[in-house]
């Protein structure tokens, strides 16, 4: 055997092999610490379109800091520090020291390449600056300088709420925490004042409160935790492989005797079907109030789900499994209309507008267990009562000429009794 030419393949081997190794050690590592990253936009949902991505006022974080388009926030931010340090009544050195000693962990939840390029101190600032001014926002400031109410509120309008939700303009959550000890703000009670009324979710701030895991990585974490909080697990009896889903419109469903209900459940993203009786069914679905800040909400959640989801079947898309399921409600204008009047769907968008919306989302969303456990249970209940499915449809379509006819036969009936009764007179 030729040892000498052994020796020479290890040897040119031994490279690959370290990089393997290597990077395979360095991806592993860097996915250990997903649960707390603050992650970049999905590339696989990047078509949906830059307005669910790119911040329109204020860059938080350093993904988007020195846009051309939002400079004029970065003084409003320095106004802001200082009001939320005044109202803290500690120095403004003081904040900024213990933001300081957070840097380094903060540093270590962005993606390295974009941070590259700060100093320790500017990073620093950035975040202290940055903390401050959401925390002034959330905290509320109509008490406060005409400046800021007129600079924060007033002028940017809707656009700071999309802004904060958006998944490449979060903060650490550590970061705020740390600001937090020198002055409250209530976050969670602001969670549940603004997104409570657009998404139609029933809470209190206290109970969340209870429920809070303080190792949320940001903002919009926190968000989606309240949002999707006592949600009941989804069990099936179907196997792994099964994932498939069929064509599930709104108009389709009424054919098929399924009846559309908004879901009374405290839990925004509920979903579950049931049987009612032996022929009929009932989906029960979250009612959603949608306008320019829910819509942007609701996709930014759902781009958190694919960036953190580590398994299956508990693959954490509830987010994405909902409005998967909205998505195929909703075939055409009608079929919007049909969610508007069994009250699930809510917005001052037209139908064509609705309709746009969730189309637009639908080539790019990610599909969870909770969509295909909804879909298969559907597709029971269809192959269970195909023979009924096809009677139920017929009436669906055709109930009002069978009431007419039933009527026009009645009336022919009771002619045809006086008929017969002044007959037998003569």
């Amino acid at each position: 055997m030729d040892t000498s030419r052994e020796v020479i393949l290890v040897g040119e081997f031994l490279p690959i092999q370290e990089r393997v190794t290597n990077i395979s050690e360095r991806l592993e590592a860097d996915f250990s610490k997903i649960d707390t990253k603050i992650h970049r936009f999905p590339p696989g949902l990047q078509g949906i379109g830059d307005r669910y991505i790119v911040p329109s006022v204020v860059a938080l974080g350093p993904y988007h800091h020195g846009a051309p388009h939002l400079q004029k926030m970065e003084e409003v931010k320095h106004a802001a520090a200082r009001c939320f340090c005044e109202d803290s009544h500690h120095t403004i050195e003081e904040v900024y020291a213990k933001i300081l000693s957070e840097a380094k962990k903060a540093r270590s939840c962005y993606d390295e390449n974009e941070v590259a390029g700060f100093s320790e101190e500017d990073f620093a600032e950035m975040m202290f600056l940055d903390g401050c001014f959401l925390l002034e926002y959330i905290g509320g400031i109509n008490n406060k300088s005409p400046f800021l109410v007129n600079s924060m509120v007033l002028s940017t309008g809707p656009c700071m709420l999309r802004d904060i939700m958006l998944l490449e303009n979060q903060l650490p959550w550590h970061v705020l925490e740390a600001l937090m000890t020198f002055k409250h703000v209530g976050v969670s009670e602001f969670i549940v004042n603004v997104i409570q009324a657009d998404l139609d979710k029933k809470n209190h701030a206290g109970e969340f409160e209870k429920n809070v895991d303080h190792e949320v990585p940001h903002f919009l974490g926190l968000a989606r935790l309240y949002v999707t909080s006592n949600m009941r697990p989804v069990l099936s009896h179907h196997p792994d492989g099964d994932r498939t889903t069929r064509p599930l419109s709104a108009v389709r469903l009424a054919e098929m005797g399924v009846k559309l209900k908004s879901s009374k459940v405290a839990c925004f993203a509920d979903m579950s079907i049931s049987k009612k009786g032996w022929f009929f069914a009932e989906l029960s679905v979250s009612p959603v109030f949608l306008n320019d800040s829910t819509t942007c909400w609701l996709v930014n959640m759902a781009a958190f789900e694919t960036s953190t989801s580590k398994g299956y079947p508990s693959d954490g898309f509830h987010i994405s499994s909902y409005l998967s399921i909205l998505v195929m409600l909703m075939d055409k204008e009608e079929d919007v209309h049909e969610l508007r009047a069994q009250h699930i769907v809510h917005s001052f968008f037209s139908n064509q507008e609705t309709l746009d919306f969730f189309k637009a989302i639908a080539r790019n969303l990610r599909l969870g267990h909770r969509c295909f456990v909804i879909s298969k249970e559907i597709e029971d209940y269809e192959q269970d009562r195909r023979r009924w499915i096809i009677v139920h449809k017929f009436l669906y379509h055709h109930w009002r000429k069978i009431v007419t006819l039933i009527s026009i036969a009645s009336v022919l009936v009771g002619i045809f009794k006086t008929l017969i009764s002044l007959d037998k007179s003569h």
